[in-house]
């Protein structure tokens, strides 16, 4: 009789250990992607200091890797985008600061950190930062960007 009572005292402190313990920290949102050069991971607040804002910029696109399929880039937004397409290029964001209106073909809706947008190739499209500070956006475009299909719309 005795072993069976003390199995059950053990199980019975094992489980009250277990609910006292302190939960696990939850992991930073991180960037973790393989380039054609190698993988990069990093913590997303991290961005910001890797690819800062120059001096006097009010629009900054800085490249951080791409493979044959992608690119992938720090955006920097300090007032407003002038409204404009891709013809050749998908392009996938992900807002990290900042807040404020994004126009998609005839439709201007709020965004804000966390925001996850999807542009298909040919859509109009032009952020407008209503946050006092300069946003900073993830972008991937798909194809690779070359810097080049970037056409003016009314």
């Amino acid at each position: 009789m005795r072993a069976p009572r003390a199995r059950m005292a053990l199980c019975s402190v094992a489980i009250a250990a277990s609910a006292l313990a302190a939960p696990a920290e939850p992991a930073a949102p991180a960037l973790d992607a393989v380039f054609a050069t190698g993988r990069l991971t990093l913590p997303l607040e991290a961005l910001a200091s890797r690819y800062p804002l120059a001096p006097g910029k009010d629009f900054q696109v800085s490249e951080i890797g791409r493979d044959e399929h992608s690119s992938h880039h720090a955006v920097w937004i300090v007032d407003r985008e002038i409204p404009h397409r891709h013809d050749r290029h998908d392009l996938f964001v992900v807002m990290l600061r900042g807040h404020g209106a994004m126009r998609l073909g005839d439709e201007e809706r709020p965004v804000g950190e966390g925001s996850i947008l999807y542009v298909p190739r040919g859509m109009p499209h032009a952020f407008r930062n209503a946050s006092g500070a300069p946003a900073l956006a993830y972008a991937i475009y798909a194809p690779a960007f070359d810097g080049r299909d970037r056409v003016p719309v009314d």
